[in-house]
Protein backbone atom coordinates (compact mmCIF):
# COMPACT_ATOMS: atom_id res chain seq x y z
CA UNK A 1 0.00 0.00 0.00
CA UNK A 2 2.60 2.47 0.94
CA UNK A 3 4.29 1.60 -2.19
CA UNK A 4 1.76 2.38 -4.18
CA UNK A 5 1.15 6.15 -2.36
CA UNK A 6 4.67 6.88 -3.60
CA UNK A 7 3.84 6.20 -7.03
CA UNK A 8 0.18 7.73 -6.53
CA UNK A 9 1.58 11.13 -4.64
CA UNK A 10 5.35 11.65 -5.90
CA UNK A 11 5.05 15.58 -5.31
CA UNK A 12 3.33 15.40 -1.68
CA UNK A 13 4.04 12.36 -0.10
CA UNK A 14 8.24 12.21 1.38
CA UNK A 15 8.66 8.73 2.96
CA UNK A 16 12.10 7.32 4.28
CA UNK A 17 12.37 3.89 5.06
CA UNK A 18 14.95 2.66 7.83
CA UNK A 19 14.97 -1.01 8.56
CA UNK A 20 15.47 -2.01 12.17
CA UNK A 21 16.92 -5.55 13.55
CA UNK A 22 18.00 -7.06 10.53
CA UNK A 23 21.15 -6.75 7.85
CA UNK A 24 20.19 -3.03 6.34
CA UNK A 25 20.10 -1.34 10.07
CA UNK A 26 21.66 1.99 10.53
CA UNK A 27 22.83 3.98 13.67
CA UNK A 28 20.34 6.99 12.31
CA UNK A 29 17.58 4.33 11.84
CA UNK A 30 17.89 3.11 15.23
CA UNK A 31 18.44 6.35 16.38
CA UNK A 32 15.17 7.54 14.86
CA UNK A 33 13.11 4.68 16.69
CA UNK A 34 14.61 5.44 19.96
CA UNK A 35 13.01 9.08 19.47
CA UNK A 36 10.19 7.49 18.60
CA UNK A 37 10.17 4.61 21.05
CA UNK A 38 8.05 2.61 18.43
CA UNK A 39 10.27 -0.91 18.74
CA UNK A 40 6.64 -2.71 20.06
CA UNK A 41 5.00 -2.65 17.08
CA UNK A 42 6.59 -3.32 13.62
CA UNK A 43 6.30 -2.41 10.92
CA UNK A 44 4.89 1.12 12.01
CA UNK A 45 4.60 5.02 10.32
CA UNK A 46 6.02 8.33 11.94
CA UNK A 47 3.20 9.98 9.77
CA UNK A 48 4.40 13.47 9.37
CA UNK A 49 6.07 13.31 12.58
CA UNK A 50 3.70 11.74 14.71
CA UNK A 51 2.31 8.43 15.03
CA UNK A 52 -0.94 8.52 13.06
CA UNK A 53 -1.37 5.86 10.68
CA UNK A 54 -2.48 2.63 11.95
CA UNK A 55 -4.04 0.26 11.36
CA UNK A 56 -2.91 0.59 7.85
CA UNK A 57 -5.89 1.15 5.77
CA UNK A 58 -6.48 4.38 7.34
CA UNK A 59 -3.17 5.50 6.19
CA UNK A 60 -4.49 6.77 2.57
CA UNK A 61 -7.30 9.16 3.98
CA UNK A 62 -5.04 10.66 6.62
CA UNK A 63 -2.66 11.95 4.13
CA UNK A 64 -5.27 13.26 1.97
CA UNK A 65 -6.47 15.48 4.84
CA UNK A 66 -3.38 15.90 6.41
CA UNK A 67 -2.75 17.77 2.65
CA UNK A 68 -5.70 20.08 3.02
CA UNK A 69 -4.23 21.27 6.11
CA UNK A 70 -2.86 25.37 5.82
CA UNK A 71 1.61 25.78 6.34
CA UNK A 72 3.10 29.00 6.68
CA UNK A 73 6.47 27.57 6.06
CA UNK A 74 7.33 26.34 2.41
CA UNK A 75 10.52 23.98 1.80
CA UNK A 76 11.90 23.62 -1.29
CA UNK A 77 15.32 22.24 -2.49
CA UNK A 78 18.05 22.10 -4.79
CA UNK A 79 20.28 19.69 -5.40
CA UNK A 80 23.56 20.19 -7.69
CA UNK A 81 26.64 17.31 -8.45
CA UNK A 82 29.98 19.41 -7.42
CA UNK A 83 32.03 16.71 -8.17
CA UNK A 84 31.66 13.09 -9.10
CA UNK A 85 29.17 11.10 -6.98
CA UNK A 86 29.07 14.00 -4.52
CA UNK A 87 26.45 16.04 -4.22
CA UNK A 88 25.52 19.50 -2.70
CA UNK A 89 21.42 19.68 -1.35
CA UNK A 90 20.28 22.99 -0.43
CA UNK A 91 17.28 23.41 1.84
CA UNK A 92 15.46 26.95 1.51
CA UNK A 93 12.79 27.21 4.13
CA UNK A 94 10.48 30.17 4.24
CA UNK A 95 8.08 31.69 6.92
CA UNK A 96 5.05 33.41 4.93
CA UNK A 97 5.21 36.98 6.17
CA UNK A 98 1.50 36.83 8.12
CA UNK A 99 3.05 33.59 9.64
CA UNK A 100 4.55 32.69 13.01
CA UNK A 101 8.07 31.92 13.93
CA UNK A 102 8.87 28.87 15.12
CA UNK A 103 11.98 27.24 16.07
CA UNK A 104 13.04 24.39 13.71
CA UNK A 105 15.76 21.97 13.09
CA UNK A 106 16.46 21.38 9.83
CA UNK A 107 17.36 17.45 8.78
CA UNK A 108 18.75 16.49 5.46
CA UNK A 109 18.79 12.70 4.17
CA UNK A 110 19.65 10.72 1.17
CA UNK A 111 17.24 7.21 0.48
CA UNK A 112 17.62 4.71 -2.28
CA UNK A 113 14.52 3.71 -3.72
CA UNK A 114 13.15 -0.05 -4.82
CA UNK A 115 16.61 -0.61 -2.81
CA UNK A 116 18.09 -3.48 -1.31
CA UNK A 117 15.99 -6.12 -3.34
CA UNK A 118 14.91 -8.15 -1.10
CA UNK A 119 12.57 -7.57 0.85
CA UNK A 120 10.73 -6.38 -2.06
CA UNK A 121 8.54 -3.81 -0.10
CA UNK A 122 11.67 -1.79 0.42
CA UNK A 123 11.39 1.83 -1.17
CA UNK A 124 13.19 4.97 -0.03
CA UNK A 125 15.22 3.38 2.20
CA UNK A 126 17.30 5.40 4.16
CA UNK A 127 21.08 5.61 3.12
CA UNK A 128 23.22 8.39 5.15
CA UNK A 129 21.95 11.94 6.93
CA UNK A 130 23.25 15.10 7.24
CA UNK A 131 24.11 16.90 10.49
CA UNK A 132 21.08 18.60 11.96
CA UNK A 133 20.75 22.40 12.82
CA UNK A 134 18.18 24.66 14.97
CA UNK A 135 17.32 27.17 13.63
CA UNK A 136 15.12 30.10 14.40
CA UNK A 137 12.46 30.49 11.35
CA UNK A 138 11.22 34.38 11.33
CA UNK A 139 7.85 35.33 9.66
CA UNK A 140 8.82 36.88 5.86
CA UNK A 141 12.25 35.72 6.01
CA UNK A 142 13.62 32.28 4.30
CA UNK A 143 16.69 30.34 6.13
CA UNK A 144 18.82 28.32 3.99
CA UNK A 145 21.46 25.33 5.23
CA UNK A 146 23.32 22.77 2.81
CA UNK A 147 24.73 19.58 2.98
CA UNK A 148 27.14 17.76 0.84
CA UNK A 149 26.59 13.59 0.04
CA UNK A 150 28.88 11.29 -1.34
CA UNK A 151 26.67 8.14 -3.12
CA UNK A 152 28.24 5.10 -1.62
CA UNK A 153 28.72 1.80 -4.02
CA UNK A 154 24.87 0.95 -4.01
CA UNK A 155 23.49 3.98 -5.22
CA UNK A 156 26.44 4.62 -7.77
CA UNK A 157 24.62 1.44 -9.47
CA UNK A 158 21.40 2.35 -9.12
CA UNK A 159 22.08 6.38 -9.29
CA UNK A 160 17.97 6.49 -11.10
CA UNK A 161 16.62 5.39 -7.56
CA UNK A 162 18.42 7.86 -5.74
CA UNK A 163 16.44 11.12 -3.92
CA UNK A 164 17.46 13.28 -1.58
CA UNK A 165 14.94 14.78 1.52
CA UNK A 166 15.02 18.23 3.58
CA UNK A 167 12.40 18.43 6.21
CA UNK A 168 11.69 20.95 9.27
CA UNK A 169 10.64 19.48 12.75
CA UNK A 170 9.76 20.59 15.60
CA UNK A 171 13.41 20.29 18.21
CA UNK A 172 12.20 18.21 21.05
CA UNK A 173 14.28 16.26 23.03
CA UNK A 174 11.73 13.06 22.24
CA UNK A 175 9.31 12.31 19.15
CA UNK A 176 6.56 12.59 18.81
CA UNK A 177 7.39 15.55 17.18
CA UNK A 178 5.96 18.25 14.15
CA UNK A 179 6.79 17.92 11.10
CA UNK A 180 6.27 21.69 9.93
CA UNK A 181 6.94 20.77 5.76
CA UNK A 182 9.21 18.57 4.12
CA UNK A 183 10.09 18.02 0.21
CA UNK A 184 11.60 15.47 -1.45
CA UNK A 185 13.43 15.37 -5.40
CA UNK A 186 14.19 12.38 -7.38
CA UNK A 187 16.93 11.56 -9.74
CA UNK A 188 17.63 13.30 -12.22
CA UNK A 189 18.31 16.62 -10.32
CA UNK A 190 17.53 19.92 -12.19
CA UNK A 191 20.78 21.45 -12.94
CA UNK A 192 21.17 25.36 -11.58
CA UNK A 193 19.53 27.40 -13.47
CA UNK A 194 21.64 29.97 -15.68
CA UNK A 195 20.55 33.10 -13.75
CA UNK A 196 22.50 31.79 -10.85
CA UNK A 197 25.48 32.50 -12.23
CA UNK A 198 27.55 32.08 -8.91
CA UNK A 199 26.00 28.68 -8.43
CA UNK A 200 25.11 29.16 -4.90
CA UNK A 201 21.28 28.02 -5.18
CA UNK A 202 19.51 30.83 -5.09
CA UNK A 203 19.72 34.23 -7.63
CA UNK A 204 20.02 37.21 -6.17
CA UNK A 205 21.67 40.76 -5.04
CA UNK A 206 24.87 38.41 -5.58
CA UNK A 207 24.66 37.41 -9.29
CA UNK A 208 23.65 41.13 -9.58
CA UNK A 209 26.91 42.45 -8.84
CA UNK A 210 28.58 39.89 -10.59
CA UNK A 211 27.15 40.35 -14.10
CA UNK A 212 27.51 44.17 -13.64
CA UNK A 213 31.47 43.68 -13.21
CA UNK A 214 31.47 41.61 -16.46
CA UNK A 215 29.81 44.17 -18.17
CA UNK A 216 30.22 43.37 -21.93
CA UNK A 217 31.75 41.13 -24.50
CA UNK A 218 32.36 38.05 -23.14
CA UNK A 219 33.02 34.35 -24.29
CA UNK A 220 31.30 31.72 -22.64
CA UNK A 221 30.98 33.38 -18.83
CA UNK A 222 28.58 32.39 -16.60
CA UNK A 223 27.69 36.19 -16.34
CA UNK A 224 26.27 36.20 -20.05
CA UNK A 225 23.00 34.50 -18.39
CA UNK A 226 21.61 34.20 -21.99
CA UNK A 227 24.54 32.92 -23.79
CA UNK A 228 24.47 35.88 -26.65
CA UNK A 229 28.07 36.88 -25.84
CA UNK A 230 27.77 39.93 -24.58
CA UNK A 231 26.73 40.69 -21.02
CA UNK A 232 24.25 43.62 -20.75
CA UNK A 233 20.78 44.38 -19.84
CA UNK A 234 18.95 41.58 -21.33
CA UNK A 235 21.07 39.31 -18.47
CA UNK A 236 20.12 41.64 -16.21
CA UNK A 237 16.19 41.12 -16.84
CA UNK A 238 16.48 37.33 -16.92
CA UNK A 239 18.16 37.62 -13.56
CA UNK A 240 15.40 39.82 -12.05
CA UNK A 241 12.93 37.32 -13.54
CA UNK A 242 14.01 34.12 -11.78
CA UNK A 243 14.96 36.19 -8.48
CA UNK A 244 14.92 33.93 -5.72
CA UNK A 245 15.86 29.83 -5.65
CA UNK A 246 16.76 28.03 -8.07
CA UNK A 247 14.16 25.41 -9.30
Amino acid sequence: MVSDLIDSYPDTFAVIQHHIQDGYQTNWGNDRADYYTDYLLLPWFQYDGLFDAWPYYTYESKLITRQAVPTDLHVDIMVQEIRANTYEVIGQFCVEADGTGKMARLYAAQVLDNWPASPSYSRNTFKQAGETVDVELLPGLCAYWSWQFTLDADSQAQVEDVKFAVWAQEPLPLGPAEVYQAKMIAYPFSEPCPADVNTDGIVNIDDLFQVLGAWGTCDDCPEDVNDDGLVDIDDIFDILAAWGPCP
